[in-house]
Formats: C-alpha cells, structure tokens, sequence
C-alpha cells in the first residue's frame, strides 16, 4: 500500500469521538502560538475574509475566527463527513464549509468558481494549518492559493517543528528516537514540511515572508499540561504503527519501530509526565503577503 492508498483509508479516523477529543485539546494548545499571529493581522481591521484550508469539523475555525474584525469565513476539508459536521454545527451567514480536494486538477477553477457563488472577491488572510505536510504537493497549494489574496492580505501557514521539540530530562535519548519514528509514520504527514515553507512562499511571489518557531512548553509539576501536550500529538504513534503493521506485514521499518514502541513507550510517556521534566513542543508558522 502506498503513502497516499495509506492515507486515504485512515481518513475516517477524523470522525472518531475519541479522535476529535484529541483534537480540541490540540486546537486549544496551539491557540497560545497562533493568537499572537492572528492579533497583529487583525488589529485595527474590520470586515476581514478568511479562507480556512483544512478546517476539519469547523470547531477550530469557528474558536479562531469568530471574531468582530472578521466578516466572512469560508472553511475547506477534504472530509465529507467533517465538512458536513462543520456545516450542521457553525453553518451560518458568517460561516460557510465545503468538501472538496485541494491537490485535484481543478481546484483553482472549483475555487474561482466557489467564491463568485458565495460573492467573495478574494481574502484578506488565507489559514493553513498542517495541511501541508500530508500533501503530495504543498508548494502547487502555495501558488495556487496567491491570486485569491487580496491586496495586502496575508497566507498563514502552521507546520510542525520537531527539531524544536524536546523532553529535558531524555536521559537515555527515547524521545529524540520517538520524533524520528513519527517521520516513517504516514499518517503523521512529511515532519520537515515546514522547513520548506518560506521557500515555498519565495517561489510563488509572496513578500515580505516572515518565518517564526513558537513553543508549547509544560514543566514542573504541570501534569495535566504535560499529559494534554504527550497524549494529543505524540500518543497516535503506536495505534498507527499497529495499523501499518496489520497493512504491511513484512515491512522491516514498522516492524522495528513496532518492536521499539513496545519496548519504551510507557518508559518515554512515564519520562515525560514525571514532576522533574520539562516537555516542549515545536511550531513554525511561516506568513507572507
């Protein structure tokens, strides 16, 4: 099965409750990198278009953008059933929420075409938030999304930073070898998209390109941070890995990380919780105009 085959057949884990739990914890911790990105490109606006790529079952978008600055919102999922979720759920004259696949042939024509039904022009900020990183081409998305900016609007995209990402103590370096297992692991998307990304931004025409790394960090005896930040972006690895291995059996790779995970996982996730650590979380967030 291939990266992609692989891909398409886990996307209904999205509507698993469990999942989206996940999900809304993982949106609220990632709040405190995006706010003061979303602060400084609205202040002083008023009757701001937004176009959320990726909006899952809207819940996030609506939490970001339902704010007064903000006139319309128009979020894209690849999902059917999250899109239709959004839709039932944040629906409305503000908020609008479509299925649709952004790496098909005809997505800037299916674009074009979306927004002269909906009468928006084009958007004064453009949100994509790991995304990216399980396309098979993010930098096209990059250039296909630059015309429907308006003028001086904003492309916002948020990637992983792993090699920001760490547990102090990692005494026995089980973390460091966890964040190089997530890179075999399909699901968990390309982790060094976002390296890329101001290149990407480069290459298309966009301007003035700024490029930061925000950390999610939870030390001393903050247990409930530290298991919200190990649980919601680290704990899907060995569930994963017993999926790729029922998918391919004889694959040497899922079998070792299999094998490893099974070994230290409950060490690493005892490490990580324990009073005297410190676990930080990587994120880039890369705008241009």
């Amino acid at each position: 099965m291939t990266r992609e085959e692989f891909q398409v057949e886990t996307q209904t884990v999205f509507q698993n409750d469990r999942e989206l739990r996940r999900l809304t914890i993982q949106n609220r911790l990632l709040r405190e990198c995006e706010e003061p990105v979303l602060q400084r490109l609205l202040d002083g606006q008023s009757g701001v278009r937004v176009l959320d790529v990726g909006c899952n079952d809207g819940s996030k978008t609506f939490d970001r953008f339902n704010r007064p600055e903000i006139r319309r919102v128009i979020g894209l999922e690849y999902h059917g059933g999250l899109s239709e979720r959004a839709r039932a759920r944040y629906g409305g004259e503000k908020f609008s929420f479509r299925a649709c696949d952004v790496e098909a042939p005809d997505f800037g024509r299916w674009l074009t075409e979306l927004l002269a039904a909906e009468g928006v022009a084009a958007f004064e900020l453009i949100y994509v938030s790991f995304v990216l990183m399980h396309l098979k081409d993010p930098q096209a998305l990059v250039r296909t999304l630059r015309p429907f900016l308006a003028p001086g609007g904003c492309l916002v995209i948020e990637e992983a930073a792993d090699g920001v990402s760490g547990l102090e103590p990692d005494r026995d370096g089980l973390f460091r070898e966890f964040l190089d297992m997530l890179r075999v692991d399909p699901c968990a998307g390309n982790r060094t998209c976002g390296d890329r990304a101001a290149g990407w931004l480069a290459a298309g025409g966009y301007r003035e390109i700024t490029d930061r790394t925000a950390r999610i960090c939870a030390d001393g005896n903050d247990r409930q941070r530290k298991h919200d930040l190990f649980e919601t972006f680290f704990s899907y690895l060995p569930a994963d890995m017993a999926l790729l291995r029922q998918q391919e059996p004889e694959n040497r790779q899922y079998a070792a990380c299999a094998a490893w995970l099974d070994e230290h996982y409950e060490e690493l996730r005892r490490e990580a919780l324990s009073k005297d650590s410190e676990l930080t979380l990587g994120i880039r967030i890369v705008t241009g105009v």
